[in-house]
């Protein structure tokens, strides 16, 4: 199996700034909330900024758990890596002590 180890460093990087623009996202979001009024004081504004927080609200935790999955994943891309590059480097070594027997 040929595992490219380069490869698996650039998903993890990518995953991981995606995650971090994920939580800029959601930490942008949380920096302007919606003000009650915003739309008027009758009962459609009121009922309208109710809805539109309630889907604000939504945005804000999909972006977070994004962004915490993209990290995670990224994280684990990582450590998969070094685990690959691990496993090669004793692989090899238990290869380079099996004497050679062979005349030829």
């Amino acid at each position: 199996m040929f595992v490219d180890i380069e490869v698996l460093h650039l998903g993890a990087n990518d995953a991981r700034h995606a995650g971090e623009h994920a939580m800029d996202g959601a930490g942008r979001l949380l920096r302007g909330p919606l003000q009650a009024g915003m739309f008027g004081g009758f009962v459609a504004a009121e009922m309208f900024h109710d809805v539109l927080n309630s889907a604000y609200a939504a945005h804000v935790g999909l972006l977070q758990t994004h962004g915490e999955t993209l990290t995670s994943l990224g994280g684990r891309a990582y450590r998969a890596a070094v685990e690959f590059t691990d496993m090669e480097q004793r692989n090899a070594a238990v290869l380079r002590a099996v004497p050679c027997i062979s005349s030829t």
